[in-house]
């Protein structure tokens, strides 16, 4: 599948001939307390105490499409969450395990501080360059941003609903609208993506191509 910023002249707001549109809703989930511990992978819970950021996501979000997820616990809780305030007592979720975290392997359950001190080396190479050196036993961002695109790839062509809702994490949001703007890695990495954010993209998906245009990034206020 190619990609086409949005910038493209033939994108506009009533686009219709042979292209399909699709609007992904893209929300991260509810804070982690974690005291600055790079958690990634590990299945940590988030908190809800911001129900009034919780009750504007679920009344601005679409009531109608499919739902999809990390498969770890604060994603399907944040999702959960949000689908219950719209009167869905049993939400069903769609479970990815590839709209995970990045993996940080071994670094995970420490601070960056205690890496730092462990391995100054490491550290510092994968912070000079965090596209392409991966942590002991974990993955680079080029390799969470293949991951997202092949996800990206599968829902496409298997999901029907025009409403597709993410709840997913930082990186994989950075990637997906980096992806849609032709962003190079290393740029993706500047987006900020806070809890409980959302970002709006849509595509137009025709047989040889997928453009897509920008809505809103990390919005916090919109709702």
């Amino acid at each position: 599948m190619s990609n086409k910023s949005a910038a493209s002249d033939r994108l506009s707001d009533d686009m219709t001939g042979d292209y399909v549109a699709r609007e992904w809703w893209l929300v991260r989930h509810a804070p982690v307390e974690a005291a600055g511990m790079i958690y990634g992978h590990l299945d940590l819970d988030a908190g809800f105490s911001d129900t009034g950021r919780l009750d504007d996501l679920a009344h601005f979000l679409p009531k109608e499409g499919a739902v999809v997820t990390s498969d770890l616990a604060r994603c399907r809780d944040t999702a959960r969450h949000i689908l219950q305030r719209q009167q869905d007592v049993d939400p069903p979720l769609i479970e990815r395990a590839s709209l995970r975290e990045q993996n940080f392997g071994r670094w995970e359950g420490k601070t960056y501080q205690e890496i730092e001190v462990a391995d100054a080396e490491s550290y510092r190479a994968f912070f000079n360059d965090p596209v392409v050196c991966k942590p002991d036993g974990g993955e680079n961002f080029q390799g969470l941003l293949d991951r997202v695109q092949g996800e990206l790839e599968i829902l496409s062509q298997s999901m029907e609903a025009q409403n597709l809702i993410l709840v997913t994490h930082a990186g994989v949001i950075r990637a997906m609208v980096g992806l849609a703007l032709g962003m190079a890695p290393e740029k993706m990495l500047s987006l900020v993506i806070d809890p409980l954010s959302l970002t709006h993209l849509t595509s137009f998906q025709s047989a040889e191509e997928t453009s897509w245009r920008v809505n809103f990034v990390n919005d916090l206020n919109r709702l």
